[in-house]
């Protein structure tokens, strides 16, 4: 199944001013009730908004990455294939072959690159619960949907045919052609007897690869997952629009301004989707392992955009926008109950700030002892690390983070 390098951790100034004593005023502007963060310890981390620190080259890999991050946004979570699917295995980005064949089978790179593929991402989903390397147990039922974008329709059209060809040729004595009566345009075969079906199928610019298993090898239970795939991500495709090589040089980056409000510990910035990217709700799901979870705290929440930075070995922050500060507060103590339950304390003069300590490795979300979730206004934040002091050092920074990033 999928690397589990890209799974997010689940479960992964303002200058306000404080009016002196003895009569000394400080200049500035301040919001009732908020302290004047420039007080809080905030250890070596930065404090400036990214867009500070870091002016965006659009470069051509910079742009595939965004474009990356924006097709996520628009590929298939595990519930909207089947209800039963209720939990995804992670989430593999590519914008050349040789990243794309840790899920398309080898055979296929001369393919995508006569066939100029573009970019693309592959999900995972599961019916039962993954093992902790994101692999389905071998009695579930599951998917892998990898989309593509080619340069234009005819050369997705091409390069549908081909990878079906060049997967169908690995063994092509005992593999058989099989047909989806709602989809005649697809290309599909399984091996009689092996419960698993693949299939490949154009749609304008795009080209949906879909890996399936069943717990029977039942043909006709294989069919039908695959056309329920195909009713799922097709429509999505529709809206989102293809890009050209000038057209992913010219995406922005941060448009909702979630990056520039997100603390960033490194010293290297650009867009990345493991440690640099934003989403919106069905991209964030493409990430997180518990379907039915998250997706009821989006709901809950009003959650319309998510932003990670942050290598995992150094520590991820998250940074979520909700409906309102009452969500966002709501929203944090879920994440914080169910990724790190153990009490710890929060940082001192923080506001709305809450600490808590893994209680078991296997409890999800990362692999770092302690986890502190920012509230501020309407956006809620997480960061982590394994030492204490360092987790409220972070809290500090990300919450004069926010502050600082008001206009």
């Amino acid at each position: 199944m999928l690397s589990q390098r890209f799974r997010v951790a689940a479960l992964l100034l303002l200058t306000a001013v404080a009016v002196a004593g003895c009569g000394t005023t400080v200049q500035g502007s301040a919001h009732p009730g908020e302290i004047d963060v420039r007080t809080l310890d905030v250890g070596k981390y930065s404090v400036d908004p990214l867009d500070l620190r870091y002016l965006y080259s659009a470069r051509m890999r910079n742009g595939l990455e965004l474009a990356v991050q924006r097709l996520a946004d628009h590929v298939v979570n595990a519930s909207d294939i089947d209800p039963e699917f209720k939990y995804a295995t992670g989430s593999l980005p590519f914008h050349d072959s040789d990243d794309a064949t840790k899920v398309l089978a080898k055979v296929t790179a001369p393919v995508l690159d006569a066939d100029k593929m573009m970019f693309g991402i592959a999900v995972g989903h599961s019916e039962k619960q993954p093992d902790q390397s994101g692999k389905a147990p071998d009695d579930s039922a599951f998917t892998t949907v990898t989309v593509m974008q080619f340069p234009d329709a005819a050369s997705a059209t091409k390069a549908a045919a081909d990878l079906e060809n060049a997967d169908f040729g690995v063994a092509a004595d005992v593999n058989q052609h099989v047909s989806l009566p709602k989809y005649p345009d697809a290309h599909s075969h399984w091996l009689p007897g092996v419960a698993s079906i693949g299939s490949a199928i154009a749609h304008g610019n795009y080209v949906v690869y879909a890996y399936l298993g069943t717990k029977d090898p039942d043909l006709s239970e294989l069919t039908a997952l695959a056309e329920k795939v195909y009713d799922a991500q097709l429509p999505l495709l529709d809206s989102l629009p293809p890009l050209d090589r000038e057209g992913v040089l010219r995406l922005p980056f941060d448009p909702d301004a979630m990056l520039r409000r997100t603390l960033e510990t490194q010293n290297y910035f650009g867009p990345d989707f493991s440690d640099n990217a934003v989403a919106q709700p069905r991209g964030f799901l493409n990430r997180v392992g518990n379907q039915d979870f998250w997706r009821r705290l989006i709901t809950e929440s009003g959650l319309d955009r998510f932003a990670t930075s942050g290598a995992d070995y150094d520590g991820v922050t998250m940074l979520f926008r909700t409906r309102d500060a009452k969500a966002a507060r709501d929203l944090a103590a879920a994440i914080l109950d169910r990724t790190h339950s153990g009490v710890a304390d929060a940082p001192s003069r923080v506001p709305d700030v809450k600490c808590g300590e893994k209680t078991d490795q296997n409890q999800g979300g990362s692999r770092n002892r302690f986890e502190c979730m920012i509230s501020y206004r309407n956006y809620t934040a997480s960061v982590e690390g394994d030492q204490l002091a360092d987790a409220h050092q972070r809290a500090a920074a990300q919450y004069a983070l926010l502050a600082n990033s008001t206009w």
